[in-house]
Parts: structure tokens; sequence; C-alpha cells
């Protein structure tokens, strides 16, 4: 009997064991593609939200019908298509076209557009579905992108952690699902950075470039990975009356002037973009004239916020009043982390986050609150 018992008490003793060297494997094996892991779980619960938080709000609330109706077959797909996607389905369907004066879709950069036309091709021709495809698959990479750069930067797994769960659930993150650039822009920054931060030149200089043919303010990863290649050679701007800096700048110069080249390539984004303006349409900054015919006149930040703010008060603002607070308040928000980002960060990513955020406030406060959703650090 007593045999017997010692037996099953060895035989628990082996399960237990055998059960907590599983565990363990399994929690290694998790702690090593957690980069994957809690990415994917961000994108698929915050987006499980999203989507029914958009089907309740369409069944409860009262919508007004807008002037563009995506796709008048699925509801669904109506969703993620309004605004200024129309747009981007009009310039991956017919192309570009310009009439001054007027709002011309050549305000819109061609990078996310080609990937709906491409992608369309699997889907049946739908550019609304290929869109919404692109902005999700941009959307998840962005995420695990945004967690291996977190850990890069602060070292620690559960800041990554929390950044990505911030990134996926942030107020107005579900533009991050929209036939807009958001999400690609969010990959391509973050991507950009994350190659320049490991030195991997040549990849950052291709993010940075395609960056750059997304979105106007992408030309702007120039100047951070130009700034990021100082850093590496020896060169920062809080040291820049020391003698040292400049002579770890001219080496650096000496040594590794291939990869300024490199470099260099990332304003082809819009150059390129300006080349094609200027060949079918004789004007290479048409993407800047046509902002005129959205009331769009660069008169400085200072000026657009006090015109914006006192058309508050006017009656005939009554109905975007609240959109426009929000506006407002999303600069002054994004604007008070800037301190924060300068002494945790960096004075990189302090200007890069101000520039973000004053270049489109030279000209309106409109879509602020979507403008700010990308800048991720």
């Amino acid at each position: 009997m007593s045999t017997l018992a010692s037996r099953s008490r060895s035989a628990l003793t082996g399960l237990h064991s055998a059960a907590t060297q599983a565990t363990h494997s399994i929690a290694a094996i998790l702690e090593r593609v957690d980069w994957l892991v809690l990415p994917m779980l961000a994108f698929g619960v915050s987006r499980l939200v999203i989507f029914i938080a958009a089907l309740l709000g369409d069944t409860f609330l009262i919508t007004e019908e807008g002037h563009w109706v995506a796709d008048p077959n699925s509801p669904f797909l109506s969703f993620w298509a309004k605004w200024d996607s129309q747009w981007y389905v009009q310039i991956a369907r017919d192309g570009y076209w310009f009439q001054p004066l007027q709002q011309s879709n050549v305000a819109f950069f061609p990078l996310y557009p080609l990937y709906m036309r491409l992608v369309a091709r699997f889907v049946g021709g739908n550019l609304i579905l290929s869109g919404f495809l692109v902005s999700n698959i941009a959307l998840l990479l962005a995420l695990i992108y945004l967690y291996r750069l977190t850990v890069l930067e602060l070292g620690d797994r559960p800041s990554a952690q929390r950044a990505v769960f911030y990134a996926a659930f942030f107020p107005t993150a579900f533009f991050f699902n929209a036939v807009y650039t958001e999400s690609l822009f969010f990959l391509l920054t973050i991507g950009t950075m994350y190659h320049a931060r490991h030195q991997q030149w040549l990849a950052a200089a291709v993010f940075g470039l395609l960056a750059a043919a997304t979105r106007n303010l992408g030309i702007l990863m120039w100047a951070m990975v130009m700034w990021e290649w100082l850093r590496h050679n020896g060169w920062r701007i809080t040291q820049a009356y020391r003698l040292s800096a400049w002579r770890n700048l001219w080496n650096g110069l000496r040594r590794h002037w291939f990869e300024l080249l490199i470099i260099a390539a990332i304003p082809l984004g819009l150059l390129l973009y300006m080349v094609f303006l200027s060949s079918n349409f004789g004007r290479p900054f048409a993407f800047v004239e046509v902002q005129a015919a959205w009331n769009r006149q660069n008169i400085g930040p200072i000026a657009v916020l006090a015109r914006d703010i006192g058309k508050l008060m006017e009656p005939q603002v009554a109905r975007w009043y609240f959109t426009s607070m929000l506006n407002v308040g999303a600069f002054f928000f994004a604007l008070a982390l800037v301190p924060f980002i300068w002494h945790k960060l960096g004075e990189g990513y302090a200007i890069y986050v101000l520039l973000l955020l004053l270049v489109p406030m030279t000209s309106s406060t409109q879509s602020v609150i979507r403008y700010v959703l990308p800048i991720f650090p």
C-alpha cells in the first residue's frame, strides 16, 4: 500500500514537474515572439471594438447622408470611405487631373492610391475594399514596428506593450481603418526610424522615400534620418559648441560619405511626384496651389489659431463646434507633450513632433485630430 502511494506521489511529482517545464517553455516562446503576438492582439481586439461601435452607431444613431456614398451595396465598407476617401478612389481608378483654383485630386499624394490599385486586382477590382485592406495591413505592420522601436528606445517590454495598445485604442484610431493615408504613413515613418536607429541606412531610405510619396510631410523623414546619422557619428546639437563634435562629424563624412548618398534618396518620393506634375500639368507645385480651393492659406500657426478660435463664436459654425474644439484641443494636447518627448527620447523626436504639428497649423486647424494620430513618438 505504501509502495503504491509512493509511486502515486512520484507520478504526481513528475506530472507537476513536466507541467511546470512546459509552462516555462511556452512562456519563453511567447516572450521571444511577443513582438508579434502583442501587436496582433492589440490589432484584433481594437478593430473588433471599432467595428462593433460602427455597427451600433449606424443602427441606433441618427446619421446624415454624406455628399458621396462609397458603396451603396456595402454599408460596412461605406463606414470606412468618407470625405477624402473619394479622392483616393478617384486617383486609383482614373488617375490625376488638375484644374487651377478648384479642388483637384493632385492635392493627394500617389503611393496610397497606387497600393489601392495593386490590391484591387486581387479583390475583383473593388477599390473601397482594397483601400480598407491596405489601411489595416499597414496598421498591423505599424504596430509591430512600434513595439520593436519602443523596446529599442526605452529598453523594456511593458512600455512597448502600452505604446501598442495606446496607439490601437486611441480615440481617433478608427481613422486607421479608413480609406485614408493614416495607417500607411504611420507604418512608413515608424519603419524609417526603426531602421535608422539600427543604422540600416538603405532600408531607412526606402521607407523614408515611400513616406515622402505618401504625404508632403513625409519629406521630414529625410531630416530625421540625417539627424540619426549625425548622432551615430558623434555630433549632437546639444554639443555643437564642442570642437570634438565637429571633429567626429568630419571623420564620419570621410569614412561614411556613401551612407549620405543613400539617405539623400529620401526626397525622391516628393521630387518624383513633382516631376510627374510638371510633365503632365506644367505645375510642379500643383499640390500646393490647390490648397487654396480648400480655404487653406499659409498665414502662420498663431494667426490660424486666432482665426479659427474666433470662428467658434459664429452662429454658422455651430454644427461644427464640437469637431472644431476637438481639433484645437488635440493641437494643444500634443504640443504639451513635446517637452516630455524631448526629456525622454531626445531632441530629434521632439523637433519632429513639433514640425508635424506646426506645418499643418500654418493654414488651418481642420483635421488636426486626424493628423496627430500617426505622430508616433
